[in-house]
């Protein structure tokens, strides 16, 4: 699992953009990948539609907008409803 704070965010979209460059590579060596936010789906689909980085991912992107995923993994900053990179 690969945890982000949120879409449309600076950072987010370069380590993003790295790990579905080695995508392949990770699946070879049996690995599945699934990157995290606390956004909706729906968001996520904007954020695809809207960034070229973000449309050459092949991975699952979970929306996890209850923070139940991100609270398991304890990864939840609750004073701000994100999960930590």
């Amino acid at each position: 699992f690969v945890f982000y704070p949120a879409d449309f965010t600076f950072v987010c979209p370069t380590e993003l953009g790295d790990v579905a460059d080695h995508y392949e590579q990770l699946q070879e060596m049996g690995v599945e990948v699934y990157s995290v936010s606390t956004d909706t789906h729906f968001t996520h689909k904007a954020w695809h539609d809207a960034s070229d980085t973000i449309k050459k991912i092949k991975f699952p992107m979970l929306g996890d907008a209850t923070g139940r995923i991100s609270r398991n993994f304890e990864v939840m900053i609750e004073e701000e409803g994100l999960a930590l990179r």
